[in-house]
């Protein structure tokens, strides 16, 4: 029997295993796909965040620093920077690369499966035929585990989507920058010295470029070419 089994192979799990592994127990990764695995996400680590990846013995992928956040809305703004060091914009491929290269370094068993039933015992789980002492549920917003054990509330609050590109833009600036409209929020993150991630969220379902159009000041500022195709996520609220 091992001490942990983690379903779910991506930033979360794969931290969550080293982290168990450095303090001595038996860690094993389940995960279908390869890393690294593109997702629509934010793609900035604040300062507490580098700290942990640091205290992981994680060599830091390559991105762009961040000294705070600034809140746009016109002309506008109103900003505050880290009092607790220097973030990290890093494309999540990138950060999934790193954190696997060291989950292996550390010993982390990775098993390319995907976890169906999970038997429950007094003192153990199984899954994917595998015995645990505990099991971290690290497959993603919308949790098969979770909904297979009946974890899930319903949640009657406005669903929020996220949509996702890259431009291949110089930043303009080392703050994360939220920009504000009635339709929704952008969310800019430098991630590259040459690259910025633009994330959009918002209640409205509807395609990127309508959104981004809710911010033309920042749609003035994106002259450079789309680095990558748009990824999107959602319902982002969840309810346990």
């Amino acid at each position: 029997m091992i001490d942990l089994l983690v379903v779910g192979g991506g930033p979360a799990g794969l931290a969550t295993a080293v982290h168990a592994t450095l303090a001595g127990m038996e860690a094993v990764v389940v995960e279908p796909r390869p890393s690294p695995v593109d997702k629509a996400c934010g793609e900035g680590v604040m300062p507490s965040g580098v700290r942990a990846l640091r205290a992981l013995g994680l060599e830091l992928p390559p991105g762009h620093p961040l000294r705070g956040i600034r809140y746009v809305r016109g002309p506008h703004h109103a900003e505050a920077p880290f009092g607790d060091g220097t973030g990290l914009g890093v494309r999540r491929t990138e950060l999934h690369a790193a954190l696997t290269r060291r989950a292996e370094e550390a010993g982390v068993k990775i098993v390319t499966d995907r976890v169906g039933e999970i038997g429950q015992s007094a003192d153990s789980v199984t899954a994917a035929g595998l015995r645990a002492r505990w099991l971290v549920a690290a497959d993603g917003l919308h949790s098969p585990v979770r909904r297979g054990l009946g974890l899930d509330l319903p949640d009657r609050r406005p669903r929020r989507y996220g949509l996702r590109r890259h431009y291949h833009v110089k930043p303009w600036t080392d703050f994360v920058e939220v920009h504000w409209s009635d339709a929704g929020e952008a969310y800019v993150t430098p991630v590259a010295e040459d690259v910025v991630g633009v994330a959009v969220l918002s209640t409205r379902r509807r395609g990127y470029d309508e959104h981004l159009a809710a911010f033309p000041d920042l749609l003035d500022r994106l002259d450079g070419p789309p680095a990558t195709s748009v990824r999107g996520a959602g319902p982002l609220r969840q309810r346990v």
